[in-house]
């Protein structure tokens, strides 16, 4: 769990403990809580990203598949300024992600 990984006070929760009855009562589960350390939390913002990028993709490839769509493909890289235009648009998604991400 990460609790405002890019603040001045991050707070990462990790470990094999889940929140559940066994998890915390029967099972031998363990948990750590890391305070203030930039650098942990970092590098669990990153990990975090990089797996729901990866399950976003096979999940968008999954919905088109499950509704016959021949004409989906994955959008690749564009070569000119074209690509960055939603990441300035006030109240898209693009927007608020680069605003949170660059702090710009």
């Amino acid at each position: 769990m990460l609790v405002d990984p890019l603040g001045a006070e991050p707070i990462v929760i990790t470990g094999s403990a889940n929140f559940s009855e066994p998890s915390t009562s029967s099972n031998h589960e363990n948990m750590i809580l890391i305070r203030n350390d930039a650098r942990v939390a970092d590098i669990y913002l990153g990990e975090f990203m990089r797996l729901h990028m990866h399950y976003a993709f096979r999940e968008a490839v999954k919905i088109a598949a499950d509704n016959h769509d021949t004409s989906w493909r994955p959008q690749h890289l564009k070569d000119t300024e074209v690509w960055q235009k939603d990441y300035f648009k006030p109240n898209h998604l693009r927007f608020f992600r680069r605003k949170y991400f660059a702090r710009t």
